[in-house]
């Protein structure tokens, strides 16, 4: 009995050969242990295509996906709207315990061109900074824009006061951007100081929402005892000077630095706390921002305001 079944066991193995050998194909979803190993992934991207029996399905490989590839973070980290209680008078150059925050400051005392711009490219990078307007230059149509660009963005700027007429307020004289309100014909008093200090308040708090106290800056960076004892009695105890002076008030015709000189003494200048004194109307400033703020990035800074510093 044994013979016949193995006579009919061998016909059929020889039979299965034969149709396997004629048709060229596996199916492997019928018999997936006896399949062909298949190639590897690169071998099987190259193979060509052309090897498939006619009316045969064409597989085309598809291709992985890019693998995606994140944005580089942007170094911001600023906050502004975090201004500091009064306490007692501080006369502040760099900022001491500010860790990896160095604070762009700009005044805005005269020129004010090209003072937009330069706030809009902090806006696009995400840099917070701290404006020093006087009141006489708020309230020109220039200063009233920049106003309205900083009680839009609470988040990136604050202001300080940078007094009404921008006089001298150990010496008398000079102003902007009129001298007349500072010709007063010798050494200003307290009564005038603290004047100087709350009328530009009342403006620069009504154009941009912020009170400006207890952060201020002398024009000139004239200051002396006396000085202090009087803004400190209008309620400006923080007066704020500067490490870092670009100098860009300075046209490059009558000496002034280049954009690419102001970014390089930045840049290389800058330390933990470091409160950098700028214009918004500096000639360069704007070209110069432009290399400076990737340039202290790259140093591993956060561009932060003077209250972030202090805080």
């Amino acid at each position: 009995m044994g013979r016949p079944r193995r006579r009919r066991t061998g016909v059929v193995f020889v039979l299965c050969l034969a149709l396997a050998a004629c048709s060229g194909e596996v199916d492997p979803s019928r018999s997936p242990a006896t399949a062909t190993p298949s190639l590897s992934a690169e071998a099987s991207a190259t193979a060509p295509q052309a090897t498939a029996m006619p009316g045969s399905p064409v597989v085309t490989p598809t291709a992985a996906p890019p693998t995606p590839t994140a944005p580089p973070p942007v170094a911001s980290g600023c906050r502004a709207g975090n201004r500091v209680a009064a306490g007692s008078p501080q006369t502040l150059h760099l900022v001491p315990g500010a860790r990896d925050g160095v604070a762009l400051t700009l005044d805005m005392g005269g020129r004010l061109d090209p003072g937009v711009e330069i706030l809009n490219f902090l806006i696009d990078n995400e840099v917070c900074a701290t404006l020093f307007p006087t009141g006489a230059m708020a309230q020109t149509a220039e200063g009233q824009r920049i106003m309205e660009i900083v009680r839009a963005h609470p988040e990136l700027f604050e202001i300080g006061n940078h007094t009404m007429h921008h006089c001298d307020l150990v010496r008398g004289g000079a102003g902007s951007p009129t001298t007349a309100p500072c010709a007063i014909g010798g050494t200003p008093s307290a009564e005038f100081i603290r004047a100087e200090l709350s009328d530009a308040a009342a403006i620069l708090e009504g154009l941009s929402g912020q009170d400006p106290r207890p952060y201020w800056r002398p024009p000139y960076g004239s200051l002396n005892a006396a000085v202090i004892s009087a803004a400190a009695s209008a309620g400006y105890t923080k007066t704020f000077m500067w490490d870092i002076d670009t100098i860009d008030w300075k046209p490059i015709s009558e000496g002034g630095p280049t954009a690419q000189q102001i970014a390089t003494k930045v840049i290389t200048q800058a330390e933990s706390g470091s409160n950098v004194l700028m214009h918004l109307g500096g000639y360069e400033t704007l070209a110069a921002l432009q290399i400076m703020v990737p340039g202290l990035r790259d140093r591993g800074f956060t561009l932060t305001s003077l209250s972030d510093l202090l805080n």
